[in-house]
């Protein structure tokens, strides 16, 4: 097995971490955020090897037919020392239709420097390589948040409505030294709502209240789709699969909500978000295979 890098956890501009990204002046790309696979791969001697998000990949785990199109890459073409990210875009949530089942570009990883590098790289590699690029709906100076909000939901690959967008400072290091992305997302996507105060202040505690907001179908959704994925889960999946998706998703939910969204639950015990968690889930499950089987 080769040692295997997970593309970093890009995060909703507005959370605590996000504080001081972006500034007046900074140089900035603002990219489609795709609905997609995240995968990577890299040239080893003479050999393309390929990573979903969390594994390597083979002949038997295909990531839907990214690791059989990685092996029609030149190795010899590829640089040494750098890793290629993208989205390999399998439907999900998001219909686009034509441009599905192919790779798109978004980031390389110098493994030397342990930076991701400019995006200027990113493009010429794009382009050597004859590789399909993310879409980029500004290169320039930061201006301001509401120029960042312009461009949610809009798509130049969906049949529709866009996820939202990514936005890149290359050049931020957060007090660690590490780079930060962070990302701007519709309202279908959001994985962070306001939840309505129920008529009887009994029915919902605030503890209960807080959790939901970020136990979104749209968080669920998200997780259900990386399931299939991993071939957890088949691309067909429906209401017979509800077993197998609360049994994987309790604890996946729970780290993803942590890791994420601490400040929300940090004043909650472990088992009380659990609970919540447990108690939600096979509603905003069932509501996600429904609207599946209807679209």
């Amino acid at each position: 097995m080769s040692e295997m890098k997970k593309y970093m956890d890009v995060v909703r501009l507005g959370h605590k971490t996000t504080v001081g990204v972006l500034n007046e002046g900074d140089h900035i790309v603002i990219q489609e955020k795709l609905d997609g696979a995240n995968a990577s791969f890299k040239r080893e001697g003479d050999a393309v090897v390929a990573f979903s998000r969390n594994t390597q990949l083979s002949p038997e785990n295909n990531l839907r037919g990214f690791y059989e199109w990685t092996q029609t890459l030149d190795a010899n073409k590829l640089l040494e020392g750098v890793i290629y990210f993208g989205e390999w875009l399998v439907k999900h949530k998001l219909d686009y239709g034509s441009n599905a089942n192919q790779f798109y570009l978004f980031d390389i990883f110098n493994e030397f420097t342990q930076e991701y590098v400019d995006f200027s790289m990113v493009k010429d590699e794009a382009a050597r390589l004859s590789l399909k690029l993310v879409p980029v709906f500004y290169e320039g100076q930061y201006k301001s948040f509401e120029h960042l909000e312009s461009f949610i939901g809009k798509t130049e690959l969906g049949v529709n409505e866009g996820e939202g967008i990514v936005v890149k400072n290359v050049h931020y290091q957060d007090r660690y030294g590490k780079q930060l992305f962070v990302k701007l997302v519709s309202d279908s996507f959001r994985e962070v709502q306001k939840q309505k105060a129920p008529k009887d202040p009994n029915f919902t505690s605030e503890e209960q209240m807080a959790i939901r907001s970020v136990l979104t179908k749209a968080r669920v959704e998200k997780m259900i789709y990386k399931l299939v994925d991993e071939n957890v889960l088949d691309e067909q999946f429906g209401i017979e699969d509800m077993g197998t998706i609360l049994k994987q998703l309790g604890n996946r939910l729970y780290d993803d909500i942590v890791k994420e969204e601490y400040e929300v639950i940090k004043n909650f015990e472990e088992k009380e978000v659990r609970r919540v968690i447990g108690k939600s889930l096979p509603s905003i499950v069932k509501s996600v295979i429904q609207e599946k089987e209807a679209a």
